[in-house]
């Protein structure tokens, strides 16, 4: 799979940007670059081994396409009886959220609430400019600190898969 440099089209205007909701991600003036979105996932629910309460917990998410990520979007849900959050207290508001590239770039300086980073279906959580570039083998690193006990969290990364030309040609 050749990288993101690879996949630019032919000068002088191997880029062109393309909404993706606000943000604009780079494509590519090749046309032999396709691309399709795709919802990468993860989740830290009470019952597991690394849940504490105002404890990091860290999920890694691998990408074996390169892609751009776009937004990401998260949400928590109370799993003990009577499953309400606390009053005045949302869905994002019940944990802090940071990610980091493979390299240890970080998109969140710091953790944070995630309801001042992460999005929802509704209103997702945009990267902003030309989103974030992430090449084939890359990781990221999810740190997620629930706030409270017995919550289910579930985090997704949206992205749109840079799929580029392969040894198969057609005759």
């Amino acid at each position: 799979m050749p990288s993101v440099q690879d996949m630019g089209g032919q000068k002088p205007v191997p880029w062109v940007r393309a909404p993706f909701y606000p943000t604009a991600p780079f494509y590519s003036t090749n046309a032999n670059v396709g691309y399709q979105t795709r919802f990468y996932s993860t989740e830290l629910i009470s019952t597991e081994t690394d849940y504490a309460v105002g404890t990091e917990a860290i999920r890694t998410i691998q990408f074996d396409i390169p892609c751009r990520l776009i937004a990401i979007n998260g949400a928590s849900f109370n799993t003990a009886a009577g499953n309400a959050l606390p009053i005045g207290v949302g869905p994002r508001d019940a944990f802090l959220f940071r990610a980091e590239y493979t390299q240890g770039d970080r998109l969140h300086v710091a953790a944070r609430l995630a309801s001042t980073v992460l999005g929802s279906a509704e209103q997702p959580g945009e990267i902003g400019g030309a989103g974030w570039t992430i090449n084939s083998g890359a990781s990221f690193v999810l740190g997620i600190t629930p706030l409270l006990a017995s919550l289910r969290i579930n985090v997704t990364l949206v992205c749109l898969e840079m799929r580029g030309p392969s040894n198969y040609t057609r005759g």
